[in-house]
């Protein structure tokens, strides 16, 4: 499911795909500005591969806990998304299509094996036909053959339905027959957890031939020490990282998501990942910040050079927006007007024109400035077209 984090007294919103890793929910977070458990926000279910859903969640559902719910929808088979579909709308039936918790809907998740679908039976009449001719205990026995003819099948199938409480969806007539699980509690909410890597390789030996050896994998999580890593290269059989390959690469970094190419260059890739294992969690967020407004196509070497320039950026974390920039500038010169000023002004132009004019960078993270007047693409040692032609 797709959702929208949005921060109280902010215009910006975080979209987030989830299910998501707890990295990525975490940095979702950091792009909604939400810094602590005291700020409050919303969030909004914007689509769902179950498309009957969002209109069903409470608008005070939490990310946490619906990361939870996606992550259990993701592991169900087709047949069991068929039967969840059907508890839902028993639920909605039930209480004239109010909210459901999410608390229930992940304890419905669990409760499907007391479930069952009678595939392409889409109407009373069908239903009742279906319980007949499977001999279900709907009519008396020993019933005479022409007394069938006479039966009102969508009578029975209408008695039977009302009776089950089961539901009508797109795959056919829904029924569950036993109590909502109480498997999981509210109160036991997993908060997500920042991880000990900042990347994550699964390597393997070259394959011998044209199939793939992603069987043999090690998870080697950066930054490493020389133990750990000839522990996962002895682990695969390998003599050095010449005769390896990469199958898996996880950055917990977004912007780095495909900037890794090739095991030559894990020394920097380790490196970096030391680099940014220590940071405070201000530099972190500064250092995302820079990669987003670097170059699209950047490099894990240039990744690195950035790192080392870290001390001369900043982030205005309360402006994610022209409108808020031009806010958090003029209240500090207007205090005593500043609430007739900003109802008179065009925020969001006025913001515009300041960062052109300053050079500054707007980041779902924020403005990211220099102390030294420096963009992030200056910083790069990139030559430009005009050099490299000048080269040549």
């Amino acid at each position: 499911m797709e959702v929208s984090l949005l921060k109280q007294g902010s215009q910006h919103f975080a979209k987030l795909s989830l299910p998501a890793a707890d990295y990525a929910l975490l940095d979702a977070l950091d792009r909604a500005g939400i810094t602590n458990e005291r700020d409050i926000y919303s969030v909004e279910v914007t689509s769902c591969k179950q498309d009957y859903l969002p209109q069903l969640i409470p608008d005070s559902a939490n990310p946490y806990e619906l990361n939870l719910l996606a992550k259990r929808l993701a592991a169900l088979s087709q047949w069991e998304l068929d039967c969840f579909e059907g508890m839902v709308m028993m639920d909605t039936i039930k209480t004239d299509y109010a909210p459901i918790q999410v608390e229930r809907l992940i304890n419905m998740t669990h409760s499907i094996s007391d479930c069952q679908i009678a595939n392409s039976v889409f109407d009373d009449e069908q239903l009742g036909r279906f319980y007949v001719e499977n001999d279900f205990p709907v009519i008396p026995e020993n019933l005479p053959d022409a007394a069938y003819d006479l039966l009102n099948y969508a009578e029975i199938g209408k008695k039977t339905r009302s009776a089950e409480g089961g539901v009508f969806t797109e795959k056919g007539y829904v029924v569950h027959s036993g109590e909502i699980s109480r498997q999981y509690s509210s109160e036991n909410l997993p908060f997500p957890q920042k991880p000990n890597h900042v990347f994550l390789l699964e390597i393997a030996t070259l394959p011998q031939g044209d199939e793939p050896n992603d069987e043999h994998c090690v998870a080697l999580a950066l930054p490493y020490t020389e133990e750990a890593f000839n522990a996962a290269l002895a682990e695969i059989g390998a003599e050095g990282i010449d005769g390896c390959c990469f199958y898996q690469y996880e950055s917990t970094i977004p912007q780095l998501a495909e900037s890794f190419g090739f095991l030559e260059d894990i020394d920097q890739l380790n490196e970096l990942a030391g680099i940014i294992k220590n940071f405070t969690k201000d530099q972190v967020y500064t250092f995302k910040a820079m990669l987003e407004a670097a170059p699209k196509d950047i490099t894990i070497p240039e990744a690195l050079e950035l790192s080392m320039q870290i001390q001369n950026f900043s982030v205005i974390r309360e402006a994610s927006t022209p409108a808020e920039y031009a806010r958090y500038l003029l209240s500090k010169y207007c205090i005593e007007l500043q609430d007739e000023l900003f109802a008179c002004t065009n925020l969001e132009r006025y913001g515009q024109k300041l960062i052109a004019e300053k050079g500054l960078a707007l980041t779902d993270y924020g403005v990211l400035w220099s102390m030294d007047g420096q963009t992030v693409e200056q910083c790069l040692s990139r030559e430009s077209p005009a050099m490299s032609m000048e080269m040549k």
